[in-house]
């Protein structure tokens, strides 16, 4: 059997958003215990910029992704020529495949963004093979102080979020946050059959939320900082930077993260909730 988890690890060392990289993780092992070096046909439903292109050609995948939004879309699609995978514009609610079409669906970091979450699940559920596999990730409810300092306090005293601009932190263009029992609702009431449900992620640097996606993205992204630096932090490369700002606060964050079991007991806050389902 292949290490799944050992190769997401090479493919996402220089991850510098700590929960990130455990998903990753997570699904690189999913899929290894899976399929057993075979190929495999696996839909990413919200791929993104299709940064599990990689892991999923790693291990024998032939992927799949799905995309509403263009801009990320534009960039699945360059990355997609490295790795065979095919990127479509579609809804998740509205998927254009056939029943049955896939042996495997990642719906990572997605069904947060949807209005209607459980109709997304039930065409998840349809084009999967029965007994096909869904690893399906979302932010947590339940999340530490520290991720997010601002909207923890605000959600605590005022009942407020912020969704958007610099410091949004966990609640980014979110509809919703998730607990364990809530995401289990809504995956069975799709037609799943859910298997392993844990949260990840407890410990973590101050507000690091905040300093990787509102304050690191937009340096990267605007070539504000030079070409060596933001090449430290460059998602999905498998390469490791030189000694520099960056590389350093990576380390940094990935010292902090050491602290975090594989998976956090119930009841104790955490970032993510990871769960695995059956058609």
């Amino acid at each position: 059997m292949s290490d799944g988890r050992g190769i997401a690890a090479g493919i996402f060392a220089n991850e510098a958003d700590p929960a990130f990289r455990r998903r990753a993780l997570w699904i690189g092992a999913e899929l290894s215990a899976a399929f057993e070096n075979r190929s495999f046909r696996v839909l990413d439903i919200g791929c993104g910029r299709g940064f599990y292109l990689p892991l999923y050609a790693a291990l024998g995948g032939q992927a799949t992704g799905v995309e509403l939004d263009p801009e990320p879309r534009a960039i699945a699609e360059a990355r997609a020529r490295d790795t065979g995978a095919v990127i479509l514009s579609a809804r998740a609610e509205a998927l254009p495949f056939a029943d049955h079409s896939f042996d495997a669906v990642v719906m990572s970091e997605i069904l947060e963004h949807l209005d209607d979450p459980v109709a997304a699940l039930t065409e998840a559920r349809r084009v999967l093979v029965g007994g096909g596999l869904l690893l399906a990730t979302v932010p947590n409810a339940d999340y530490p102080f520290w991720w997010d300092p601002l909207n923890f306090t605000l959600e605590g005293l005022f009942n407020r979020k912020i969704r958007s601009g610099l410091l949004s932190g966990i609640w980014a263009n979110h509809v919703r946050l998730y607990r364990r029992d809530t995401l289990r609702t809504d995956v069975e009431a799709a037609g799943f059959t859910v298997g392993d449900i844990f949260a990840h992620t407890s410990r973590c640097l101050p507000f690091v939320h905040n300093i990787v996606y509102g304050l690191g993205k937009p340096l990267i992204e605007g070539r504000l900082l030079p070409k060596s630096w933001s090449k430290s932090a460059e998602r999905a490369s498998g390469k490791t930077g030189g000694f520099n700002p960056v590389a350093a606060g990576i380390g940094l964050i990935h010292w902090a993260d050491r602290r975090n079991p594989e998976r956090e007991p119930e009841g104790r806050r955490a970032q993510n909730i990871c769960l695995k389902a059956v058609a």
